[in-house]
């Protein structure tokens, strides 16, 4: 469990805060790209890391992530009138460039000077793997961008996905670094029922954690004693909230591999970016939308959600599946909201499969003490990540061997 303090400090994300200062030291995802498609088209609101803002393609398909809220008198410029490289707000006519220039102010008298003056809060964007991403920091600090070597495979090959998830963006990413829960919640069978996949066959794999110049990754080993071999799934974990997930190694998924993104939106809720990725097939988006349970509102809330509770089917636990629930991110999603909002961590009672957890909990603590205390930054913020060198596995190996030896850490990605 978590002191009330330090969980403060994991959770709380706004400005001025420990840990909300320090994930402004990031590049981070911000919208997909298909939101924004249209130059000169409707502006995009959008809340990210408790700030409202908007993003629009101007008419040379650059897009800009403005503050929502005008400077002249605050109202929202998600109403204005996108046109000739800016977005000119409703109420008099000021106009702000990608930038946040002003570029126009109609309603002034002749010779005011509010043009070249006075800008709208903006913030610098790129364009990759199908995402908007964004830098809130100070801009001298601006870090290296994260090239992971999925954002570079042909169209097709990488697809982003986006949906709500209604609570703190700590308890989805630890949802995803805990491989105990995928031979329950994701088992393909009734319980009791033999198992479908290896990850199923033993439901207590023992967790090993290695700390990185990016983060961390940790193997889940599990015993398959009627094969007398081992089997690990290998999770990569990157600062400050980015999971690459292994392929299950068997059956249909045999070879999935896909990275999340849980970027807080604002302290009680999160933008699940999800990417699917393979270099040699094109990403099947029906399938994926099916496995996962991707259906989702106009506002990538999904349809399936506490409210209806996620439409769980008791009669298809005795038949079906561990969970009766349909979709792989609607269980992961089901178990991380009814934890609440914003998790308790000084009520839990923690256990052996709660190792990688419990690491990357310290890890971004004190990554965030740290910052607050002098500005030091961790290692991951530096220019000599091997990005297309982090890439989650699963793999079987006689017990004469282990999962490093199998999955060798890139030297270049060691902890400093």
């Amino acid at each position: 469990m978590l002191s009330k303090e330090d969980n403060d400090i994991l959770t709380q994300t706004g400005q001025g805060t420990p840990m909300g200062d320090l994930v402004r030291r990031f590049w981070v995802p911000a919208l997909l790209a298909s939101e924004v498609a249209e130059a000169d088209g409707a502006p995009k609101r959008f809340r990210l890391l408790g700030e409202d803002l908007i993003a629009f393609r101007n008419t040379d398909g650059k897009v800009g992530i403005l503050e929502e809220a005008c400077p002249h008198r605050r109202s929202s410029l998600a109403l204005g009138v996108n046109a000739e490289n800016g977005v000119r707000c409703l109420y008099h006519g000021w106009k702000f460039g990608i930038d946040g220039e002003c570029l126009d102010t109609p309603a002034e008298p002749p010779g005011a000077s509010m043009v070249g003056r006075v800008r709208a809060k903006s913030y610098p964007v790129r364009e990759v793997a199908g995402v908007i991403w964004t830098y809130m920091g100070p801009a001298e600090h601006e870090p290296v961008f994260p090239d992971f070597e999925w954002m570079h495979y042909p169209e097709g090959h990488c697809v982003p996905f986006k949906v709500l998830e209604d609570c703190n963006y700590a308890q989805a990413v630890e949802g995803t670094i805990d491989s105990a829960h995928a031979g329950v919640l994701h088992r393909e069978s009734p319980w009791g029922h033999p198992a479908k996949y290896e990850h199923e066959k033993d439901l207590s794999p023992k967790l090993e954690v290695e700390y990185t110049k990016y983060g961390l990754r940790y193997g889940a080993v599990r015993n398959l004693v009627d094969e007398g071999k081992l089997h690990a799934r290998v999770t990569e974990v990157v600062m400050p909230f980015f999971t690459l997930i292994p392929p299950d190694g068997a059956g249909v998924r045999k070879n999935r591999r896909m990275a999340n993104a849980f970027v807080p939106r604002d302290d009680e809720s999160t933008w699940h970016i999800q990417w699917f990725f393979d270099d040699t097939t094109p990403i099947d988006v029906e399938y994926r939308i099916k496995e996962g349970g991707h259906y989702v509102d106009e506002n990538f809330r999904k349809l399936r959600n506490i409210d209806n509770w996620y439409l769980q089917d008791r009669q298809m636990m005795k038949t079906t599946n561990m969970s009766g629930i349909e979709g792989i991110l609607m269980q992961d999603h089901a178990v991380s909201e009814t934890q609440g909002r914003i998790l308790d961590r000084t009520k839990e009672h923690l256990g052996g499969s709660d190792v990688a957890v419990v690491a990357w909990r310290r890890q971004m603590i004190r990554a965030a003490r740290n910052f607050a205390k002098d500005g030091t930054t961790p290692s991951v913020l530096g220019a000599d990540v091997p990005w297309s060198k982090i890439r989650a596995a699963t793999v079987r190996f006689p017990d004469s061997s282990n999962w490093k030896a199998e999955v060798p850490l890139h030297p270049e990605a060691a902890a400093t």
